[in-house]
């Protein structure tokens, strides 16, 4: 798909306009008399044409799409993209190819903000999940080939970042959408490779043998039921010379979850082939920084393996000894993700990472908590969530701090090793947080992400399908670029 910028008077031949039409704005006077006309009957005839991610379709020469906007004062990035995307939705089963794309800016929003939001939009908009049918007509992709977006403003290097981040989000749902036995922790290091190929990045993959050497015994535990290897993929973003790096991003890398010894209910248990979206986000936002060439120094981690039952597969109550040196518990198997992701930061702050961000479908208590609309966040000190939170609005991301205090830190210590992978389903959120911050150092500003409601949905919407949705990657991108501000 080819992106570019013209004016309203330069759109020249296309097969479709999308409109955002906010509830107190009139439509775009650049459109057609007649095309208008037609429009603003539609609008008094037919209720809810503004309604939020509503679409209408007039089916004209050429056609229009109408996407609701809701209220202008309340448009932000989140929502920009969101338009954007439902207008490209509603075209996928036509065979549209040039499409004009009118850019939702408005209040806080400016041309060029919302123009990056409107190409992330459409690249999202593109991608279906049902790649593994075989009928033509269930798998072929959408024709749109080229958009041009209508702005009055020039929208400067929009184009290029919304390009880069909206094929990124789409590459982690590409990994984690994949069954497990087509992505598993070899294919998933060997697809990092490629993203790393074209972005320019170093990449390098750590098997058993030298994540025993360097003492990863947290991490190896849940790798002992399965007969894949585990694979440790370093990425590697060097944007401004220098020793150390701006930032770390670890991702959970778990490409099947079954719970081990202590498995799962059957139901659903399908979905766990997405358990590795922590994974699949660092390695697809490390490629877009590469991409974009970003002036920071950044290292992504994703620690990969499976997590199955076996006759070598980890006991509750074993003991490991983690990189970091602290004894660890292992009270439930289903507990993995903190056991790989706590080797993962001691291994980022080893390499001279001074802050970590970590992204995990880490637990169901913090769907619970906050459903599926908002990733929790926490971390330390509250300066640095604070600004990983901003930093998050701003990229189009929601994020809600949740607490994090010794009270939860005691909870975790185990009754004979330093720390218990499990301590019960009260503030289980809070307390799988405190077993990670038990790996971060004094003076590393940490924080962590646990998009375990967020990362996939279980119902088609105007502006996206049912399946994994790429969480954060946005907000991970737009973090590297503001150390390499500073």
């Amino acid at each position: 798909m080819k992106f570019r910028a013209v004016r309203a008077s330069a759109i020249g031949n296309v097969d479709a306009i999308v409109i955002p039409v906010f509830a107190e704005g009139p439509l775009p006077a650049w459109l057609p008399r007649a095309t208008r006309n037609a429009l603003a009957r539609i609008q008094k005839t037919e209720h809810g044409t503004t309604r939020l991610y509503g679409v209408t379709t007039y089916h004209g020469e050429p056609r229009v799409v109408l996407v609701g906007a809701g209220k202008a004062a309340e448009l932000d990035a989140e929502r920009a993209r969101n338009i954007a995307s439902a207008g490209i939705r509603a075209l996928w089963r036509s065979s549209v190819r040039k499409v004009a794309l009118a850019v939702a800016a408005a209040g806080a929003v400016g041309e060029e903000r919302a123009a990056q939001a409107a190409v992330e939009g459409a690249i999202y908009a593109m991608w279906r999940p049902e790649v593994h049918r075989t009928r033509d007509e269930e798998k072929r992709l959408p024709a749109i080939d080229s958009v041009s977006l209508v702005t009055e403003k020039a929208v400067g290097d929009a184009v290029a970042r919304g390009e880069a981040i909206g094929e990124a989000t789409n590459a982690a749902r590409r990994l984690a959408n994949e069954p497990a036995n087509r992505m598993t922790p070899r294919l998933v290091a060997e697809a990092a490779k490629e993203l790393a190929k074209d972005a320019g990045v170093r990449i390098e993959v750590l098997d058993r043998e030298r994540c025993q050497a360097l003492g990863m015994g947290s991490y190896l535990s849940v790798a002992q039921g399965s007969h894949e290897p585990p694979q440790f993929i370093v990425m590697r973003h060097k944007g401004r010379g220098g020793n150390g790096y701006d930032l770390a991003l670890v991702g959970k890398g778990i490409t099947f979850d079954s719970g081990g010894i202590s498995i799962k209910p059957a139901d659903n248990m399908h979905h766990m082939k997405a358990d590795m979206t922590g994974a699949a986000s660092v390695i697809a936002a490390l490629a877009a920084i590469g991409k974009l060439h970003v002036k920071a120094n950044v290292i992504a981690v994703a620690p990969c393996t499976e997590n199955l039952p076996g006759g070598g597969a980890t006991k509750p109550g074993d003991v490991f000894t983690a990189m970091s040196g602290k004894t660890v518990e292992v009270i439930n198997t289903d507990a993995e993700g903190r056991l790989v992701l706590v080797d993962g930061i001691t291994y980022a702050q080893r390499e001279g990472a001074k802050r970590v961000v970590d992204v995990a479908t880490l637990t169901g208590a913090i769907a619970v908590a906050l459903g599926n609309h908002f990733t929790g966040l926490f971390g330390k000190p509250d300066a640095f969530v604070e600004t990983v939170r901003t930093t998050a609005t701003e990229a189009g991301d929601r994020l809600w701090a949740m607490p994090l205090t010794d009270e939860y830190r005691d909870e975790i210590k185990g009754e004979v090793a330093d720390i218990r992978n499990s301590a019960g389903r009260e503030g289980g959120a809070i307390k799988a947080a405190a077993f990670l911050d038990s790996a971060v150092e004094d003076g590393t500003e940490w924080a962590h992400l646990d998009i375990a409601g967020t990362f996939w949905f279980d119902r088609d919407r105007p502006h996206a399908p049912k399946g994994p949705q790429g969480p954060v990657v946005r907000t991970l991108v737009a973090l590297a670029e503001r150390y390499a501000k500073t």
